[in-house]
């Protein structure tokens, strides 16, 4: 009994010890931060998730889904890019 429950829980730690080597590999942050906004911010694109405040630009798709966020939490993934690119203003 005493051996069985040993392999056991030898075999428990040596599969978390994977799984923390693995999970250690992705260079990633995960926040879960409430998304809020005054009227005339959501207009201007100007949101704060948590203590930060960003900015995005109206209309677009990440506009679109924090304003219909505000109020409510939501959890953010941030991972490096597998490309790297410059960025660009478009002027309209």
């Amino acid at each position: 009994m005493r051996r069985a429950l040993a392999v056991a829980l030898g075999l428990v730690l040596l599969l978390g010890a994977y799984a923390a080597g693995r999970a250690s590999e992705r260079d990633e942050v995960t926040l879960t931060v409430e998304v809020s906004s005054s009227d005339h911010e959501v207009i201007e694109g100007y949101f704060s998730l948590g203590d930060v405040t960003v900015m995005v630009r109206p209309g677009s798709p990440l506009h679109r889904f924090l304003s219909r966020q505000r109020g409510r939490e939501v959890t953010l993934t941030l991972t490096e890019g597998a490309v790297r690119e410059l960025s660009r203003l478009d002027r309209e």
